[in-house]
């Protein structure tokens, strides 16, 4: 395995894992709210759900730090796998 494969390889783990964190996280979170119910028996309660994730105050104050908790989550998967992307592209052009 060439050094350029590795480190795309543990950018992609990283967004992997970290999706994967933020995704127990926000079950964890429906779960707490008492969601989870409503949510399961119609793809679109879910859908709503889920964009109620990355709205701003809409699960109130004291939810409020959780919710951001598991959007910074979801942003750092998606920036981790954009580093990833790019680096599959830049890597192989650097000689050595």
């Amino acid at each position: 395995m060439t050094p350029a494969y590795l480190i795309f390889m543990t950018f992609m783990t990283l967004a992997f894992l970290l999706m994967i964190a933020g995704y127990v996280s926000a079950l964890l979170f429906i779960n707490r709210q008492n969601l989870l119910e409503e949510a399961a028996l119609s793809p679109v309660k879910g859908v709503w759900l889920w964009k109620r994730l990355f709205t701003r105050g809409s699960f109130g104050d004291e939810a409020e730090p959780a919710r951001r908790r598991i959007a910074r989550l979801f942003l750092l998967a998606l920036t981790a796998f954009a580093i990833a992307v790019v680096l599959f592209f830049v890597l192989p052009a650097i000689p050595g």
